[in-house]
Formats: C-alpha cells, structure tokens, sequence
C-alpha cells in the first residue's frame, strides 16, 4: 500500500509501528540478516578511519568525559568510555566524516548502527536484539526517504537534505526495540523523533559548512532517536502526521511523496543494499567511475583533452564547483576534484584525498585536469546514478561513455568479501590486524552474541 497524503485515517507512522513487531530474526530473510550484520561491520570500519581525522579530536574534545550514571559506551578506535548520549554524538560522527558510510536508504547505516550498537551495549543486549534494531531501523529509514526521493524538490527550492528526518525517524525504531516500546510507544517515539531533528540545511551539506556536516547525518539522528525513544518510553507523545501533514515532511521535501506501509513481507530494504567503494559523495561515484574507465580505455591520452560531464541538474546544483576545494568536508563533495584525481589515475576516492586535499589539489596534474572539466546539468539524467562522459580528443575522437550504476549500487552490489576488505582496510591501521580480523569474525557470530559489550570490546584500542 502507498499513501499519498490525506488518503488514509490512520497514520503512517502509525502502520509502520503496527508491522514492527514482525521484523524479527525469525521472519527476515537470510540475506537480510547478513545484509544488517555487513552494515554494521561496515558503519564500525568507518568510525574506525574517522578517528585519524583532525575533526575526531574536536568532537571527543566537545562532548563530556564524565559518563554520569550510564554504562560507558565505547568509542571505536580509542580507550575513550563516553556516557550514552555523548557516545551516540562522538560515534555517529567518526562514523560520517570521511563519506564513507553506505548509501541504503539515504545514509541509513550510520545513524541507526550508531544508536542500536551504543544503546545495546549501554543494555548489555544480545546480539539478536542488536540486529534486530539493526534491521527495524534502517527498514523505516529507508521507507521515510523513499516516499520522497522520486519526486525530490531541487536544493535550490527547499535548502534542505532530506535524509536527517528518515534517518532520526529509523532511529527512534531501532531504540525502541531495545527498550521494548510497545506499538503505542514506538509510533510516539518516531514520531517525536522527526519532530525534533534538524531539517538537514543543504548549505551545510554541500556549501561552506564548517566542520558539522557528520552532525546532521549521523550524530544527531542516532542521538535524537534514542532520546525520542526515551521519551515516548515515560508518557511523552508526538506528531502522529508528521510525514503526510499538508505541513509535514513529505509535502515539504517532495512533489508528489507518497509511503509505503506495507509489512515486510517481501520487500526489504537490505536486500538491495546501495554501498560506498569512495570516500566522497554518492552524488559522485558514477562519474568518478565513468572516468576510471574511460581512463583505462584510453591511458594516458585520457590527460591531454577535455572532458564533457553530465550529470542530473540536482545533482550539479551542489557538487559542481569553480572553486577550489576550501576544506576537507568541500573536497569530498568537489566534483571536479575528485574527477581530476581520477582522470590522474585513482580508481578510488580515499580518505587521504580528502585528509590531505591541499597537497593533492596542488599537484600540478590535478589542477590541469580540474581546468579541463565541464559539468553539464542534464534534465534527461533524474538518478544520482546516472551520468555520461565524452572525452574530446587532441586528434578530433569523442569516445563518450554513460553510467548508470557506480560500484556499490544495488546492480552492481559490493561482495561480502568487499566489505569485509574494505573494514579490514579501514580498521587495521587503528586497531592492529589481529583485532580487526576477530571483530570481523565475531560479526559473522552476532546472533549467537550473548552480550554486546563483549564485542565492543574487540575495538576497544
């Protein structure tokens, strides 16, 4: 079933906290299970990196050092113990800052493993229940954004991202299911939990934000939700049609949104996982990787002409910049950048491109070939996904290239042995091989998990 606003009496948040209580272990497809264990070992992988950045050091040094009366909750990477809801904003952050995080649902993963892996272990939870937080809340996220994504407004129309109210909403879901809200409690919780997230300012996303943008997309959704869920636990209510008000979200955000709340049956969001190889925007990949393979089709030739790059307008509206990159957060969303660092012969997008981008955008071949990149905005292309290269030559050739599905879509899907490199990759120079490697293979383990706090422990450094 697929609300439009206005068409049904009951909620849709409502419906969805209705079917919840069946998205368990038991009724989740095998695939879904893995799928939700890879996440996260993934979004785990990513707070890994983040704490090599110059931001880790700021936010551990914002939040306080004092658990209070909380089961300190571990911070990835480091020997900090943090209370609960400085953990959720410290780990959601190292989580999103180097743009690694996957793409199911928007940015699922990293706002609700951030709030269902601290809450599980501030609970001592089994890995059952992690998983299926894990599960419930990057399902709901990935309905709330789908119901706007066909027909998103331009960023130019409505200044925001529409993935922080999905995202706090899943959120709430996955809190909910460790603290064992009942339907009640669980409509309230995310109900409360879209009303009190950021509205996602564009400008902070892909302007000149400052060092917040892993704020809004990962510490504030997981920290929001399960302070919603502890809300809606004591009494607290909120707005039921927050999603399909005439002044709710979906008319907000979208043209034409619309949800879907039927039970998970047969269609679960996990089974078409959408990963990042880059550690850049998603908004990025499919040109990045339209690049990578002309590049490999052309060699070096690819150096001595222009190129012609076409992408959706939305899309052009805010990665496609004439400036070079002014920080570490703008290089990760510099199209022209990480398009030279290509036609320069990266096949991927690392964390040190962007750690580092000063040194990188100084090098003389990649300011050649920033300079010889036009970015056309498209109306024909209305995916992130798809993009069209032409490549013009020195001797008169156009070779041309489209792609419509980066490395890590849901049709051109990361193994399992994908991921689990990548989180090897990520998480070897943080925290030794060995231990990488036992939290990689107690993942594989995590319903036989008694206790979560177990498993942090592995990446405890």
């Amino acid at each position: 079933m697929i609300d439009t606003p206005g068409h049904h009496a009951a909620p849709a948040l409502a419906r969805l906290a209705r079917h919840l209580p069946q998205v368990t272990l038991a009724n989740a497809p095998a695939l879904v299970r893995r799928q939700a264990s890879l996440c996260i070992l993934d979004t785990v992988g990513c707070m890994l990196a983040g704490t090599q950045t110059a931001e880790a050091r700021l936010v551990l040094a914002c939040e306080p050092a004092d658990p209070g009366g909380d089961f300190p909750v571990t911070v990835p990477g480091s020997a900090e113990r943090r209370g609960l809801m400085a953990g959720l904003r410290i780990n959601g952050y190292l989580g999103d800052v180097l743009e690694l995080n996957d793409l199911i649902g928007g940015h699922a993963s990293i706002g609700n493993v951030t709030a269902a892996l601290a809450l599980a272990e501030a609970r001592g939870a089994t890995g059952t229940a992690l998983l299926e937080a894990v599960i419930r809340g990057i399902e709901v996220t990935t309905r709330v954004y789908a119901a706007v994504y066909p027909t998103l407004k331009r960023y130019t129309e409505t200044g925001m991202v529409p993935v922080g109210v999905p995202s706090a909403i899943g959120a709430a879901a996955a809190a909910a299911r460790l603290l064992d809200l009942d339907e009640t409690q669980t409509l309230h919780a995310m109900a409360i939990a879209g009303g009190l997230s950021g509205w996602c300012p564009a400008e902070v996303i892909f302007g000149a934000g400052g060092s917040m943008k892993p704020l809004l997309f990962g510490a504030q959704p997981a920290a929001v939700g399960v302070t919603a869920a502890q809300y809606a636990r004591h009494g607290m209510t909120g707005p039921a049609r927050l999603l399909e008000s005439p002044l709710g979200y979906l008319a907000t955000s979208s043209t034409g949104g619309g949800m879907d709340t039927r039970p998970w049956d047969t269609e679960w969001a996990l089974q078409q996982p959408r990963r990042k190889l880059h550690a850049c925007c998603g908004y990025l990949h499919s040109a990045v990787d339209a690049v990578g393979q002309l590049r490999a089709r052309l060699g070096a030739a690819l150096s001595a002409g222009a190129l012609e790059v076409r992408v959706p307008p939305y899309v052009a509206d805010v990665v496609s910049k004439s400036a070079a990159p002014s920080s570490a957060n703008d290089a990760r969303f510099h199209l022209q950048y990480c398009l030279a660092l290509a036609v320069c012969g990266h096949d991927v997008i690392l964390p040190a491109h962007s750690i580092d981008f000063a040194a990188h955008h100084a090098m003389p071949e990649v300011r050649a070939a920033m300079a010889r990149i036009q970015v056309v905005p498209d109306p024909a292309l209305t995916h992130y996904h798809q993009c069209a290269v032409t490549f013009a030559g020195d001797d008169g050739t156009r070779p041309s290239l489209a792609v419509s599905a980066p490395r890590g879509a849901p049709s051109a899907p990361l193994t399992d042995a994908d991921v689990e490199h990548k989180f090897l990759t990520l998480a070897q120079p943080v925290i030794g091989a060995e231990a990488a490697q036992r939290f990689a293979a107690a993942l594989q383990r995590l319903e036989s998990c008694t206790d979560v706090r177990t498993l942090m422990r592995l990446v405890a450094r």
